[in-house]
């Protein structure tokens, strides 16, 4: 990797691994420069390998810090509509991730997936009571209430 300086503080960055991907790491405020392949690969050690992963941006706006990567003004964005702006390459080269923003964007998408998956168990349960199934609660009304 060419050598990067850190947007918040100016310090040379150092390499580094983040989700077993590389990155570079500032020695002063802990923040991470991850390329992009870096952050699918974080995003999809928190979520199921099948999870739609939707739209990551929201709200953008240019900030002051300047890009590592090509020294121009980052964009500031809240990540996939949370409480949590990260800062990204115009390019969208990478992101810049304040020290411990990468535990907050695994539980996100940790959340997300759990989220999907009940939403997926809820969604099979209300097909098996609309259907009428064997073992469906509105079968099983149904039958307490038929005249024998």
């Amino acid at each position: 990797m060419p050598n990067l300086t850190c947007p918040i503080d100016n310090s040379l960055l150092s390499d580094a691994k983040t989700a077993k991907q590389t990155s570079s790491k500032c020695p002063e405020c802990y923040g991470v420069w991850i390329p992009f392949e870096s952050m699918e690969s974080l995003e999809d050690s928190a979520s199921k390998k099948e999870m739609i992963k939707g739209q990551r941006k929201y709200g953008s706006r240019e900030v002051d810090h300047k890009c590592p990567h090509c020294d121009r003004n980052m964009i500031r964005f809240r990540y996939r509509g949370y409480n949590l702006e990260i800062e990204a390459c115009p390019d969208e080269l990478g992101f810049w991730l304040d020290k411990s923003e990468e535990k907050s964007i695994r539980s996100i998408m940790k959340k997300r997936s759990d989220n999907l998956h009940r939403a997926n168990s809820a969604e099979k349960s209300w097909h098996t009571l609309k259907s009428g199934g064997q073992n469906g609660l509105l079968q099983r009304v149904k039958d307490l209430f038929r005249i024998q």
